[in-house]
Order: C-alpha cells, then structure tokens, then sequence
C-alpha cells in the first residue's frame, strides 16, 4: 500500500492521484489507460487504481465502448470554479512590479474599459521619465502602443466604431494611418511580431513596447507596456526590453489558463 507521507512532503498518494488527473487534462480525444500511465510516469495497474477512485469522485469518465478516459464533471466544475476567480488585474499587478524590477523601465498594465485601453496600475522607474499618463488613462489606439495591441487582438467589429472616430478626429500624419485599410495593415503587423511598438507617435520622445495577456480561450485581456525616454529606452522588437515584455505576458496568459 503506498505510503501516506503527512507534514511538509504532503501526502504521497494524493500527489500520485493528481499526477494522474493532470496526465487526463491534456487536449484531444479520451486516452487509452497505456498513455496515461505513461504520462503520468507509473505502471498501468498503479494508473489504473487511481482511475477506478478518480471515476467513483466524478473526476475521470470512462467510455465503456473503447475503455478510454476523459476528464469526469467534477473536474469540469472544479476548472470552471478557477477561472471564474481568475483575475486579469491581480495575475497582471503580480507581474507588473517583477518586469519593473527586471528591466528598470516604467511598466503599465492596462485593461479593456468601457472607453477603450484603459491603464489601471503603473510601476515607475528608478530614472524619472516624463509621462502624460496614470491609472486611469485612456491609450488611443494607433497612437499608442498599448492601443495597438487591443486593436490587433480584439475583434474588428467591437473597435471598429472607436478606430473610425479616432481617425476622423486625429490631424493626418506621415507616422499614423489615415483610413481603415492602413489601419488593418497596421494591426496585422502588430499580430505578426507579438507586440505594440511607439517611437514618439503618442507623445515626443517617448517609446513604448506592449505585450497582450490572453485568457483560457486565448482572448486578450489585457496588456503590459514598457515605456520609456528615446535613446535610454530600447524599443527594439528583438531587443531585452521586448523579450522581457513577452516573457512577462507569457507568463500571466498562462496564469490565466492560455495554453497558446
């Protein structure tokens, strides 16, 4: 019988058993027990034991026509108990102070309003910077590189009203588009290379980099944005700031259940 370890090793079976449970939540067709085991790093009879109480509890189904398993309703209604507490805000505060930390640039995170990109936390850098922005802050969306990164990523039809007015009321420029084909051109090159990037578009000689933070179901749902002064800011979109950036957002998507 296997050991039940108490105390700061935890409890050694209950660790088997949720090995095996993460060995079921992968994406495809139910699995046969043989790669479950496998996944799951144990014999089949040991897998299989752990089924069996998995499939009593509710959280492993069994098809009785192939044997193969799936996940059970109790695991269904416990992982949508967690993304109902998953929280943008909170996951993306957590990694907003870190990046500051890592790249001693001022960092923002901002969030889809009712207004459009909308900044709610900043963490500033050790070197002042001058920036016309707080929580609170509505970004535009050609103008800015968080803007972009909402525009890229939402769908067309919800920004759609909101890019054509900011045309119509922004004074033509050579560094901003002007109609809605160079504004698609714009966000598509956005989408291809991950990130926003800024060099002054916003406000005179400041850049940005923005990253977005996807949900489970790969929806954006939020942004991270570095900022800083042209020359001491490096806006490169390969350069450490970036790769940074991306990392940063990488790592609160997945916090957010994104398995992109």
């Amino acid at each position: 019988m296997e050991e039940e370890a108490e105390g700061t090793a935890g409890i050694q079976s209950a660790e088997t058993g949720l090995r095996v449970l993460l060995a079921l939540a992968h994406p495809g067709p139910p699995r046969m027990l043989k790669t479950i085991a496998q996944t799951a790093g144990m014999p089949p009879s040991k897998a299989h034991r752990y089924l069996a109480s998995l499939t009593r509890l509710g959280f492993a189904d069994r098809d009785p026509a192939n044997g193969r398993y799936r996940l059970g309703p109790a695991a269904l209604q416990l992982g949508l108990v967690a993304l109902g507490n998953l929280n943008p805000v909170r996951i993306g505060t957590a990694a907003l102070a870190a990046l500051r930390d890592e790249i001693d640039e001022t960092v923002a995170l901002a969030i889809w309003g009712s207004a459009g990109a909308t900044f709610v936390r900043l963490e500033e850098a050790s070197r002042p910077v001058t920036v016309n922005a707080k929580a609170g802050s509505v970004m535009p969306l050609l103008a800015s590189a968080t803007g972009r990164v909402f525009g890229a990523y939402l769908p067309p039809a919800m920004i759609a009203p909101m890019l054509a007015l900011e045309m119509a009321q922004t004074p033509r420029r050579p560094d901003l588009p002007h109609d809605l084909p160079a504004a698609e051109a714009l966000l598509a090159e956005v989408r291809q290379a991950g990130l926003g990037r800024v060099t002054g578009e916003m406000m005179s000689g400041i850049h940005a980099l923005s990253a977005p933070v996807f949900d489970h179901q790969g929806r954006i749902v939020a942004a991270l944005t570095a900022l800083g002064s042209a020359g001491a800011f490096d806006d490169r979109p390969e350069g450490v700031v970036a790769a940074a950036l991306r990392l940063a957002a990488g790592h609160a998507s997945r916090e957010m259940g994104w398995a992109g």
